[in-house]
């Protein structure tokens, strides 16, 4: 039974091949949703990309993720998605710098007939930016894409003053909740 990455996320893909799985990467081509909660959207984007990929590979393990950035408040940005470009990326930096947000992931598996879904959530606190700072990066390309637009695993590293909870989960798919969710359909790293 081989496995089947439904995404073509270079953070996703690198997490997985370092974790020592062997797989090929499919683009679901599910549109995503917004939900009110990080959490249920998450699942939801997660459960939705990796059925639409088992449906066409019902034999094969098939596995999804979704992340988003929370930033809670009543003042705060609710749900940002991926920055579309740098402006996005600086408006997202603002609002993030200086307070805690949170980073949802949903991660689903299905093979068979059979999905199941989980979630992760770290806390992540970036620091106080200057303008320059927001502007460089934004400059740089490296946010756009990315949910709340920064890169952890990248130049953004240096705006973080700590996290809380897994570190893979804000780089975009959190391992240790993976592992275990693979190994349940019968899929190990090869290690």
């Amino acid at each position: 039974m081989a496995l089947i990455l439904a995404s073509e996320s270079a953070r996703r893909v690198e997490l997985l091949r370092r974790a020592g799985y062997r797989f090929e990467t499919r683009r679901s081509g599910f549109p995503e949703v917004e939900l009110d909660d990080p959490r249920r959207t998450a699942l939801a984007n997660a459960r939705g990309k990796a059925e639409a990929v088992a449906a066409t590979s019902p034999e094969e393990v098939v596995l999804a993720a979704d992340t988003v950035v929370y930033l809670p408040g009543p003042d705060g940005g609710g749900i940002l998605g991926q920055a579309r470009d740098g402006e996005d990326v600086r408006r997202m930096l603002g609002l993030l710098q200086g307070r805690t947000h949170e980073v949802h992931s949903g991660v689903a598996v299905a093979a068979g007939g059979r999905v199941e879904v989980r979630h992760a959530v770290t806390e992540v606190r970036m620091r106080a930016l200057d303008p320059e700072e927001i502007d460089g990066y934004a400059r740089c390309g490296e946010g756009v894409g990315k949910a709340g637009g920064y890169a952890l695993q990248g130049r953004a590293a240096v705006f973080v003053e700590w996290i809380f909870g897994d570190y893979t989960n804000v780089v975009g798919l959190p391992l240790p909740l993976t592992v275990r969710m693979l190994r349940r359909f019968g899929v190990k790293p090869d290690i």
